[in-house]
């Protein structure tokens, strides 16, 4: 502790020593009168830098935040106010002053997203009346009026335990300069004779950039290949790769006669705005006359000259559209499936993500990519930048909210293979006061699941209706880890928000069935959702992932539970894992997550007989759904994904009786008389009889499966068709004819040797017409 004319001595000298060496500070104030600590601090800073960038983010709707914000502006003249909920439209954004207001809502995702917005030499100030008191965030992790706080007293203690960070609360002032080590800022290095244009290079701010952008040539050469960038948050990757773009464009302007065209894709347009912007700027450089075109959000939608074209396309039309390269920025948050795909549709194709970001670490998304690219013989270059631009390498609040927020979790290393493995039932108390437990049993978790940000560890650890459970092999080793949360036993009214449209916080499963499938007696049960299980890598598809959720549906079931279940993004490997554990699909989206990239999907393993009734039912509904809309609702749904469903969903089976004209069509096509097109109603309806039929003992191959599911059901193009089973048009209809001539034998013997031509009395003895008089 310290007095107060110490603590703001410190903080003073603090900012001389981050401005000379290009490190940042933070303020954290938790008191009653914060806005007076925050003017002090203000006029401090303002000392030091007298006309700063500011960017201040608040939750504008709440009462009372625009007047402080109105009273904290006054102080300057460069000040962006941000609410949380649009501050990614910021990330590519720097500030000398970064201020949060915490008193509305402390949101782990929101300390990530703008604290590093803040430059070297730069400070944050965090202020709230109370951690814990009426945040909206918090409010939503409640039930039964019950919350913890085991995540903010962990945040609080990393406060404390960090350098860089100087604290005024209700016990006083705390001071803790930084004392560590810098290295020395990144300066550019421009290669001595680059194969890219000088210009470009001279734009760079890092050694790093410049090599990112010699890299991009790797893209030149022959035959298909990938690039791979990935860094951590700051690095300046999108500037990197929105300048080797430009680059790019000029080599092939020397070989190309006609017309050049990039197609840049991201989650959002707001995503891969920095791309776009240091395109723009690149092609200013070498002195190049284009037009740009703006969106409706004020982001850069294309850029186009007399040779070439720079365009952002959302990722759905990317796949099927054309040009010389495909760039993916923020690619984890795509999908691996959507990766796939673009990499059949492309021959050159550059992925650049975020490693250890306020998303989560990425890691698994990286290591089911190496696995893709190697699978398809791929050449592929991986680069990655590690030097911070916005602030200098071993900065202390970088070092802070890493830590504080978990966002480099890492599992140890499995041991003790040979002993006893054990089920745990984990305090979480006991949790989040273990550093190395922590991040041993959340590090399987984000390293497994690509899809992550901060707010889960607060989720996680703060809502007293989730649950932790674990494999361990002997006293520490940490095999495999599961979140649950528990829902159900919903009140009327909650099922009456649910029938209405409405939505409430929690009970995810339960409000999917109520929504979709309208059963309102599954809301009085109760049941466990698996929000997330994870296996450290070493020890992926050996078993452990299903033993443990054995013992936890073993669990469930001692416990007088109706169902365990789970949510989760659309992707075949994923799905094809709780299928295998007797889990059925019950549920999938009618809309895409479009920041996630897919269609999330619910399954369910009941308990009860109630549960198995509704459970069955649900199938029931949902297979129908699907078989009837996946040409419309459901166009743009990975297919193997629609095989997998249909696959998890034989519960459900229903005769699908084919009219004798149709079969007499399908022999036509099958004779190769009557082409595909003509002959299409019969194929659909085959196609339906197959796949309704749960009590068959036999099955086409996958391939026939897909095809039919893509061509006939979904009636994607034939391009399509041929590039998600990397092939050619003569293939799938060969694919078609094999399936079709498959079913016919099965069902009806018929063979394309049958005989065509149908009698009136054929016809009317089928009795599916009514022609009345």
């Amino acid at each position: 502790m310290v007095n107060k004319e110490q603590f703001y001595d410190q903080i003073r000298k603090a900012l001389e020593d981050g401005n000379a060496k290009y490190y940042r500070n933070l303020v954290y104030i938790e008191r009653d009168d914060y806005l007076d600590y925050v003017k002090e601090i203000i006029n401090l800073f303002l000392k030091f830098k007298p006309d700063p960038s500011v960017a201040y983010g608040f939750v504008p709707w709440a009462s009372g935040s625009k007047e402080r914000m109105k009273v904290i502006k006054e102080y300057f003249s460069k000040f962006d106010d941000i609410d949380y909920a649009n501050a990614e439209y910021y990330l590519g954004n720097t500030y000398d002053l970064v201020i949060l207001d915490t008193v509305d809502n402390f949101q782990p995702i929101n300390i990530g997203r703008l604290v590093d917005l803040a430059r070297g030499g730069g400070l944050i100030v965090i202020y709230t009346n109370n951690l814990t008191k009426d945040k909206v965030f918090r409010t939503s992790i409640v039930r039964n009026g019950l919350v913890l706080d085991e995540y903010e007293k962990r945040f609080k203690r990393k406060l404390y335990e960090h350098e860089g960070i100087f604290i005024v609360d209700a016990n006083g002032y705390v001071s803790r300069p930084f004392s560590g080590n810098i290295m020395p800022k990144s300066e550019k290095k421009i290669p001595r004779n680059p194969v890219m244009p000088r210009e470009i290079h001279e734009l760079s701010l890092s050694e790093d950039q410049n090599r990112v952008i010699e890299n991009f040539t790797y893209l030149l050469s022959g035959g298909q290949r990938a690039l791979v960038l990935t860094a951590a948050r700051g690095r300046g990757k999108s500037a990197a790769t929105g300048l080797s773009i430009v680059g790019l464009i000029e080599k092939l302007r020397e070989r190309k006669g006609k017309s050049i065209r990039i197609i840049v894709t991201a989650p959002s347009i707001a995503s891969a705005s920095q791309v776009m912007a240091f395109a723009k700027l690149g092609l200013e450089s070498l002195g190049e006359e284009f037009s740009v075109k703006i969106s409706d959000t004020g982001h850069i939608k294309n850029i186009r000259g007399d040779y070439f074209r720079v365009e952002y396309v959302p990722p759905d039309a990317a796949v099927e559209d054309e040009g010389e390269l495909l760039i993916i920025d923020e690619a984890a948050a795509l999908g691996i499936n959507y990766i796939d795909l673009a990499l059949r549709a492309w021959k050159k194709v550059a992925l650049v993500t975020t490693v250890h970001g306020y998303e989560g670490s990425n890691k698994a998304f990286l290591r089911y990519l190496r696995r893709l690219i190697e699978s398809k013989r791929i050449r592929v270059k991986w680069i990655n930048m590690e030097q911070p631009l916005r602030y200098a390498n071993g900065d202390p609040i970088e070092k802070w909210l890493y830590d504080a927020l978990l966002l480099d979790a890492e599992p140890s290393e499995p041991q003790y293979l040979n002993d006893t493995m054990i089920y745990e039932d984990v305090d979480k108390s006991e949790l989040a006061n273990d550093d190395a437990k922590l991040r041993a049993i959340y590090g399987i978790m984000v390293t497994a699941h690509y899809k992550n940000n901060p707010d889960d560890l607060m989720i996680m650890l703060d809502g007293v209706h989730h649950k932790i459970k674990a494999l361990r092999i002997g006293e520490n080793s940490y095999v495999a880890a599961c979140q649950i949360a528990e829902e159900g036993e919903l009140s009327d009214n909650m099922v009456d928000i649910a029938l209405k449209g409405g939505t409430f916080d929690g009970d995810l499963i339960p409000d999917r069935i109520i929504k979709h499938v309208r059963i309102k007696d599954f809301a009085r049960l109760r049941g466990w959702r698996i929000v997330r299980i994870a296996v450290v890598s070493e020890l992926q598809d050996k078993g452990f992932g299903s033993e443990l959720l054995k013992m936890i549906y073993e669990e469930a079931k001692d416990k007088g539970l109706d169902w365990v279940g789970s949510s989760f993004m659309s992707d075949p490997k994923v799905l094809n894992f709780w299928i295998k554990n007797d889990f059925v699909p019950v549920h999938i989206s009618p809309k895409k997550n479009e920041k996630l990239g897919d269609y999330p999907v619910v399954v369910i393993r009941p308990i009860s007989d109630i549960a198995k009734q509704i459970v069955k039912i649900s199938v029931y509904m949902l297979k129908e759904k699907l078989l009837n809309t996946l040409h419309d609702v459901y166009f743009n749904m990975n297919p193997e994904v629609v095989r997998l469903i249909l696959k998890g969903s034989k519960v459900a089976h229903r005769i699908v009786d084919v009219n004798p004209i149709l079969l007499d069509k399908i022999i036509s096509f099958l004779q190769g008389v009557s082409p595909y097109e003509s002959s299409a109603d019969g194929i659909h309806m085959l196609t339906l009889k197959y796949f309704w039929d749960g009590r068959r003992d036999w099955s086409l191959t996958q391939d026939e499966e897909l095809v039919l599911i893509s061509k006939v059901i979904q009636g994607k193009p034939w391009s399509y068709v041929s590039t998600i089973l990397n092939s050619n048009r003569t293939h799938i209809y060969e694919l078609i004819y094999s399936a079709i001539s498959k079913i016919m034998q099965k069902y009806y013997n018929l063979t394309a040797d049958s005989k065509v031509g149908l009698t009136l009395k054929d016809v009317m003895s089928s009795q599916q017409y009514d022609l009345g008089e």
